[in-house]
């Protein structure tokens, strides 16, 4: 493959891109159309989270801001450019081939990520071509798609949170690292034509070279500390040239001045060229075989001090390593006796293995963990799940690169899955030899899918092809190509002799070199403690030199303890060498020291310490991070081979070129298959897609059949010779059809119409094309149908016909008939109201629910001062302006609560008696349709003269009343002058006088009330109570309204019983006591007051020889007045007298007044 071709022109007529919104993506997106010209060749692609029950408006939102086509997708649409395509409500929507798929969701609402699976689908087929934009949205939704563009060598764009209304999902997808820019909506659309312009102008010569690619891969290395020289060169050059578009270089003089001036850019850089993409249970099927074949090897025989080791390099943020522990975890749970475990997960980007550290991951990889594993091995968080700690316990991570740092040993398994594809033929060579020499005989290794064995077919052999599972094949590690110390190590002495620190030493010789040319060096136990400490090397120290058997850890300086102890716990073979660098401060100079460990045996190590102090500035090698791993191990020079090991070499090295063109050749020929194969699948789809029309027009025809067969209208079709093709059951109704009239013509089939005017009918349509409807009655001439005929064409040239239906329309002419009367009863009903209206003497109105006028009469206009049509439209106020308060309450009113109002007085002005206050009783009722209340009316009736005559009554009554009680006060004047002139008949005129007195008072209160009526106790009370008090008199019984001729007799009964009490009864002492009661009793015969007067506690009574005066006064008034009973009882106890009285005698009513005292 040609490196050129990787950066070629991609500026092409169509340029994808996905668009991932959710809670206020509206406002995102129209913001973000609103910068597209008129013309671009763009395709977007816009999954915005909708509801599945509610039809979406955001395609018609969309097409008021944009010229671009906006369409919804159905099934499947062909992508073209120019046009935006939207997702539909309860549809996951995808592309593959260059077709957007719309299918229904698989997982239930709220697990469902349709932004992630538009992304990772546009990554899977527009590659480096894809362009994915997230949004405004809450949740993380479109994060791992986003990796997945960016993985393919794509384009990432994210809105800036400050500007999305919902930050939720573009903070998600900035967390992922995973992005080119982020830009306002607005600036968007620019970008993106810039990127593409750019794409265009990357000087492609110019990046292909060598020169380039060392120099960009030189200055990574510089400013990270890590070499991308053994990756191929493609991969480097795609991510290369991604970046320069994105920032707007074209040349590549210009991005290596960039790399030099801005220290952010190398890491940016670093960041493109490694992708973290990952998952839990990432091709589930794969770690199903690792589960049934492998891991069941790994727990078979192994003690509880016994270990499995696993290495996972590249394991970016730690999913895969998770996923293989539980694994292990599911198969000790079912072993008596569990060994430990020990995964080890290395990568060389710090930010993904802190994500791993954390072992803290969103809710979404509940879509890729089985739910019991997930509710096992996690704990449940606010935002997401966090890794148990029994299962973190097993993990551990690392920074270690697999081009420049020792491997872990004694491995069981190691998974290194999608990282190999990223190198050249020769670091996957090494890194063969690296996977060799860290398994153990007979342990496994696992790749990716697309990645297969490079190098020494003999290192591994294949156990399970599908999933790319090999198995270390027995026999010696490897040598690795690794750093070496340099020759000052102490050797064993070949007589095995004791390798103690005092035996090392004893000969001055060795004790001159060590002393005088050895770098500062530590021997050390198996376990870490100190055996000997140069002389050079306690300055190190918290001690001085010599021997001693103390923890390294103890006794190295604090600020280098972290470094020494993360040497001792590396596990090594023995003669395996690691190193680390420190940079700090020591005794007042600022060094970077390098540290070194050797395991020399089973029992010894040794530690090297050597310096190398910075002189100010820069150092010109790259700088190291604290604690990176061994990263600079001093490779000493081998001496050189001599000639026949130098042929061999070169003759190796001719063979395997000549393998990898055998490689590439099989490589060729196998990317022809898939294309042939690829090209069979789409001839293959093609002929789906031919079934699937087939089927459909079956399932059309099967559709037209069922509505013809279901339809209850008479329908029949006819072909271009009007004869018989098909009819619905109804036909029957009408025509004598039978199934063998199936091609007979029209004319020859009887009917219950005239058949031969609609043959007439059928020829003109058929020959005319147009359509024709007209009404046709049954022979019985008791039906009516409506006939229309219409004309069709077929797909067959020159076949067609007609078909018409027959409509029975009798009830329908039978409804529009009564519907004509029911309009003109309508039409004669509202004329009368209109008459009404418009004849009757009393002011009427009709109010709509804005208090405008929608009928007046003349009565109220002529009320109102102006004309009937100059209320029309107009409000209440507007009219009477004055009245506004009293009119709009009533009305409103009755509008809420539909219950009508009456007798409401009104009071104002009019234009009509601008200066006359008038009185006006006002009527307010609902009009009621369909239970609602839809008008109100109002009645209105000027009530001002009649208020005016009745005050004049009233003055007239009062001075009436005045007038009569001055004359009966002439009255009592005469009767007491006579009194004084006839003594002898004294006690007549004094029982005259209080009569005339008593009925004084009673026609008083009477005269208040206009004579109508007077409250039953008001005309007792006077009469007793106000004479005799209240605690010598008792009133039991309802106070009610009476009439003026019972208060008159009622009156003049009861003080006449007072007078008699006073004479001879319960008032002539001091003791006595009058109870007067009242009741209502109603037998169903019978409806009577009784009054009941009972004296108690005077002096002893007898009855009387004769009727008194007053006796017989009493039955006049109640007998003759009231045609009441009188019962008059008199017992030594007191005098007891009963009334017995009519209840309608005693109703309030109009009367005159009038009393006879004598009328017996």
């Amino acid at each position: 493959m040609n490196d050129n071709s990787v950066v070629s022109s991609v500026a092409s007529a169509l340029q994808i891109v996905g668009i991932g919104a959710s809670a206020g993506g509206l406002e995102a997106l129209q913001g973000f159309i609103a910068g597209l010209p008129s013309a671009h060749n763009f395709a977007f692609v816009v999954v915005q989270h909708l509801d599945p029950d509610q039809e979406s408006l955001l395609a018609e939102l969309l097409s008021k801001r944009t010229e671009t086509p906006v369409v919804t997708v159905g099934e499947k649409q062909k992508i073209e450019a120019q046009h935006i395509y939207l997702i539909a409500p309860g549809q996951s929507l995808t592309i593959k081939d260059g077709m957007l798929i719309s299918t229904e969701f698989e997982h239930p609402r709220g697990r469902r990520r349709p932004i992630d699976a538009l992304f990772e689908s546009l990554a899977a087929d527009q590659k480096s071509e894809a362009v994915a934009i997230v949004l405004s949205g809450t949740g993380s939704d479109g994060s791992n798609g986003v990796k997945a563009v960016k993985e393919g060598g794509g384009l990432v764009f994210v809105q800036e949170p400050e500007e999305a209304k919902y930050d939720g999902m573009p903070r998600s997808a900035i967390e992922t690292s995973a992005y080119d820019l982020v830009l306002p909506v607005g600036e968007m659309v620019s970008a993106l034509n810039d990127y593409f312009a750019n794409m265009d102008d990357v000087e492609v010569d110019t990046l292909t070279s060598v020169e380039f690619l060392e120099r960009v891969t030189k200055h990574i290395r510089y400013r990270t500390g890590h070499d991308f020289s053994s990756y191929k060169p493609a991969t480097l050059l795609r991510r290369i040239a991604v970046r320069m578009s994105v920032l707007g270089i074209s040349d590549a003089n210009s991005y290596i001045r960039r790399l030099v001036e801005n220290s952010d850019e190398a890491s940016r850089l670093f960041k493109d060229i490694l992708i973290n993409v990952t998952s839990f249970f990432r091709d589930p099927d794969v770690f199903e075989a690792l589960q049934a074949d492998v891991i069941p090897k790994l727990v078979e025989g192994r003690g509880r001090d016994q270990e499995i080791r696993v290495w996972v390099p590249g394991c970016s943020t730690g999913q895969e390593a998770y996923t293989i522990g539980m694994l292990i975890s599911e198969a000790l749970e079912r072993t008596e006796v569990a060994p430990q475990v020990s995964i080890f997960g290395t990568d060389i980007d710090d930010d993904a293995l802190r994500v791993a550290r954390l072992a803290q991951y969103p809710n979404t990889i509940a879509d890729e963990i089985p739910g019991d594993l997930l509710a096992k091995y996690f704990r449940s968080r606010s935002d997401g799940y966090e890794v148990g700690t029994a299962l973190r316990d097993m993990v551990r991570f690392s920074n270690q690169s697999l081009c420049k740092d020792p491997p872990f040993a004694r491995i069981d398994l190691i998974s290194c899955r999608n990282v190999l594809i990223y190198f050249s033929s020769e670091m996957q060579k090494s890194a063969m030899r690296v996977f060799q020499y860290a398994l153990k005989p007979g342990g496994h290794l696992l790749l990716g899918t697309s990645e297969s064995l490079t190098g020494d077919d003999n290192l591994f052999e294949e156990s399970h092809r599908a999933h790319r599972i090999f198995t270390r094949r027995p026999g010696p590690s490897v040598k690795l190509n690794l750093p070496r110390m340099g020759g000052f190590l102490p050797q064993q002495s070949p007589m095995g002799r004791d390798p103690s620190a005092s035996s090392v030493l004893s000969e001055p010789f060795a004790e001159a070199i060590l002393t005088d040319f050895a770098p500062p060096f530590l021997f050390l136990s198996h376990i870490g403690d100190l055996v000997y400490a140069s002389d050079a090397a306690a300055k190190y120290l918290k001690m001085k030199g010599g021997s001693a058997k103390l923890s390294i850890t103890k006794l190295i300086r604090p600020e280098l303890e972290p470094t020494v102890r993360r040497l001792i716990n590396t596990k090594l073979a023995p003669g395996d060498v690691t190193s680390l660098y420190h940079e700090g401060e020591i005794d007042g100079k600022v060094v970077r020291l390098e540290v070194s460990r050797k395991l020399l045996n089973d029992d010894q190590q040794l530690l090297v310490l050597k310096d190398h102090y910075l002189s100010g500035g820069q150092d010109e090698r790259p700088l190291l991070p604290e604690g990176d791993a061994s990263r600079a191990y001093t490779q000493e020079l081998e001496l050189e081979l001599d000639n026949a090991r130098q042929t061999i070499r070169t003759t190796i090295e001719e063979l395997e070129t000549s393998n990898e063109e055998l490689k590439s050749s099989n490589e060729e020929m196998m990317s022809m298959n898939e294309e042939l194969q690829s090209a069979n699948e789409e001839l293959t789809t093609s002929n789906d897609e031919l079934n699937s029309k087939i089927l459909e027009i079956r399932d059309i025809n099967a559709d037209l059949s069922g509505l013809i067969e279901s339809t209850q209208i008479a329908t029949v079709f006819l072909d271009s010779s009007l004869k018989l093709r098909r009819f619905t059951p109804d036909a029957k109704n009408l025509f004598r059809f039978a199934k063998q009239d199936i091609g007979r013509a029209l004319s020859d089939i009887g009917s219950s119409i005239d058949i031969d005017r609609l043959i007439e009918i059928c020829s003109t349509v058929s020959e005319r094309g147009m359509a024709l409807e007209e009404e046709f009655e049954d022979k019985s001439g008791e039906n009516f149908y409506r006939v229309r005929v219409v004309p069709y064409r077929s797909d067959k040239v020159g076949d067609g016909g007609v078909v018409f239906t027959c409509i029975d329309i009798t009830e329908l002419r039978q409804y529009a008939l009564e519907a004509e009367r029911n309009a003109e009863l309508v039409k004669q009903g509202v004329a009368e109201i209109e008459e009404l209206y418009r004849v009757t003497p009393q002011a009427m109105a009709l109010l709509d629910h804005d208090l405008r006028y929608i009928r007046v009469n003349p009565g109220l206009a002529e009320i109102n001062g102006t004309s009937v049509e100059a209320h029309m439209g107009k409000r209440m106020d507007d009219i009477v302006p004055g009245l506004r308060e009293q009119v709009n309450r009533p009305a409103i009113s009755v509008f809420e609560t539909g219950v009508a109002l009456e007798g409401l007085r009104v009071t104002g002005y009019t234009a009509a008696h601008p200066e006359d206050e008038r009185i006006w009783d006002t009527d307010w009722y609902p009009v009621v349709y369909n239970g609602v209340v839809s008008s109100v009316g109002v009645n209105v009736r000027d009530v001002t003269e009649q208020v005016r005559t009745a005050a004049e009554l009233k003055r007239v009554m009062h001075e009436l009343q005045h007038r009569v009680k001055n004359m009966l006060s002439n009255v009592m004047a005469l009767v007491s002058r006579t009194e004084r002139i006839a003594t002898a008949d004294k006690p007549l005129l004094e029982d005259l006088s209080k009569r005339l007195e008593a009925l004084a008072q009673t026609h008083q209160l009477l005269t208040r009330s206009n004579w109508t009526s007077a409250p039953l106790l008001n005309v007792l009370e006077p009469e007793l109570t106000a004479v005799y008090g209240t605690d010598r008199v008792t009133l039991k019984g309802r106070n009610f309204p009476i009439n003026s001729r019972a208060a008159l007799s009622l009156g003049m009964a009861v003080h006449e019983l007072a007078t008699n009490a006073a004479k001879y009864g319960a008032f002539s002492n001091d003791t006595g006591h009058v109870e007067l009661s009242w009741v209502r009793q109603d037998d169903g015969t019978e409806d009577v007051f009784i009054f009941t007067w009972k004296e108690r506690g005077g002096p002893t009574v007898t009855k009387p020889d004769g009727a008194g005066f007053g006796t017989t006064l009493i039955s006049s008034t109640i007998e003759g007045s009231l045609r009441g009973k009188v019962k008059m009882s008199w017992e030594p106890a007191g005098v007891s007298c009963v009334l017995t009285i009519n209840a309608d005698e005693l109703e309030e009513k109009q009367d005159d007044g009038q009393f006879n005292l004598f009328e017996n």
